[in-house]
């Protein structure tokens, strides 16, 4: 595992021993998370023959970290800015690099299946996995704001939203996978449903897997449903 600067956007390499593969994973965490929390998984990813790339996120690990990020004014103010900030990176980031984007698959867990799905739908890469995040920003902001009883999107807000919001962007000819724990209550599965319907409108290869009783969690059971999705797009 090597840790990688440039410019402002620091990730963790994890290259396999053996390469089996050409395909890059790209994986992105959840609010309040670590680069750390899925150093053990990257490795599974790796022993397959994957190579692993980990994005530091702003406000997080050697980012300027919160001391609370559930403090609820955090949430409030920052969620979207490290989503934002996060998309705009590595968009800027594939372009000085010499990544192959149709070898590459962008993954995120929680707030990092937001991020990957933004990238997703304005970058042509092989494929897109979210595991109880959303492709539906201003559908999920108008569930958050519900939950939460505060006031509805300014004009400014929506706009800004709707900048990023992978329903107002032409997605590539890749495969996607979504995952989603049906008792989610931090993330509803109702904006990754919306999110679903959209693509399977636009005749794009999605495929939404839902599992009863699983709350805000990736499980053993989403992780191998990833290893055996990465599998087949790899043998593609």
């Amino acid at each position: 595992m090597i840790k990688m600067f440039d410019h402002d956007f620091s990730y963790y390499l994890m290259k396999p021993l053996h390469t089996s593969s050409t395909m890059n994973i790209v994986l992105y965490h959840g609010w309040g998370s670590s680069t750390s929390k899925y150093l053990e998984y990257a490795s599974s990813l790796t022993r397959k023959g994957y190579t692993v790339i980990i994005p530091e996120l702003v406000y997080h690990d050697t980012r300027n970290p919160f001391t609370n990020y559930f403090n609820q004014k955090n949430m409030e103010t920052y969620f979207w800015k490290v989503i934002f900030q996060s998309i705009d990176e590595c968009h800027q980031w594939v372009n000085r690099s010499n990544i192959i984007k149709e070898n590459t698959v962008v993954a995120g867990v929680s707030m990092g299946g937001f991020i990957a799905s933004g990238v997703y739908a304005t970058t042509d890469l092989k494929g897109l996995v979210s595991i109880n995040g959303s492709g539906s920003f201003f559908y999920s902001e108008r569930l958050f704001r519900h939950a939460s009883n505060r006031d509805p999107l300014t004009n400014k807000e929506e706009t800004k939203l709707k900048m990023y919001d992978p329903m107002n962007h032409v997605h590539g000819d890749g495969e996607i996978l979504l995952l989603h724990g049906e008792q989610d209550q931090i993330i509803s599965i109702k904006a990754q449903e919306d999110y679903y319907a959209y693509l399977t409108d636009k005749g794009k290869k999605a495929q939404l897997k839902r599992y009863k009783d699983v709350e805000h969690e990736f499980t053993t059971c989403m992780q191998t449903d990833v290893l055996n999705w990465l599998e087949v797009q790899a043998a593609r």
